[in-house]
């Protein structure tokens, strides 16, 4: 993303737990090799974040600038930390499977927003999802950066099964127009990673 003519990096990953140590130590070096200004870890599994824990993941210059959502019992768990150099924190909205963020830059006047999103597994709360992202816009302010594990597909083709339930509420039919940087899909076609707006 370009921050006036400054670019920046935001990385989303779904880290599949935060509880061991070891794979905190490989949590951290990744991040620090790719020196991002803002980080959204997903499906952290952890309850309370401490200053010594966020230390264990994060590179040192974002342990102490962080928000997160905790885990439901073994899953979940959101996290958005970002760089206090870059960035100043104007607000943030947390729900059950959300975290939205607004950013100010301290090099402009440049503002923009992420919504760090770790949406449900069953599919039975897919619908209350969906309308809980459509009440954040009226909160948004500059560009909207939705980032993630969406748990969701946007087409019956990309589904590897062919076996789609179109009962489940999901993507299908959600339109693009506007979206910069369409849509990332994986290769299982889940919709994935970043949506900005």
């Amino acid at each position: 993303m370009c921050n006036g003519s400054k670019n920046f990096c935001v990385v989303s990953w779904n880290v599949r737990g935060l509880g061991d140590s070891d794979k905190c130590a490989i949590v951290k070096d990744a991040l620090i090799s790719v020196n991002p200004s803002v980080i959204c870890l997903q499906e952290t599994k952890l309850h309370h974040i401490s200053l010594f824990q966020a230390r264990s993941f994060l590179p040192p210059n974002f342990a102490k600038t962080i928000h997160f959502v905790s885990a439901t019992g073994t899953r979940g768990g959101i996290l958005t930390a970002w760089n206090a150099k870059t960035f100043v924190l104007d607000g943030f909205i947390s729900r059950r499977h959300t975290l939205t963020t607004a950013f100010s830059s301290t090099e402009s006047q440049h503002q923009f927003t992420i919504t760090n999103v770790y949406a449900p597994s069953d599919h039975r709360d897919s619908k209350v999802f969906l309308e809980d992202l459509l009440e954040l816009r009226p909160h948004i302010k500059g560009a909207w950066i939705l980032a993630g594990y969406f748990n969701l597909i946007r087409d019956a083709a990309d589904k590897n099964s062919g076996h789609v339930n179109h009962a489940c509420p999901g993507l299908l039919g959600v339109p693009t127009a506007g979206w910069r940087n369409a849509p990332a899909y994986s290769p299982r076609g889940v919709l994935g990673e970043v949506l900005s707006y």
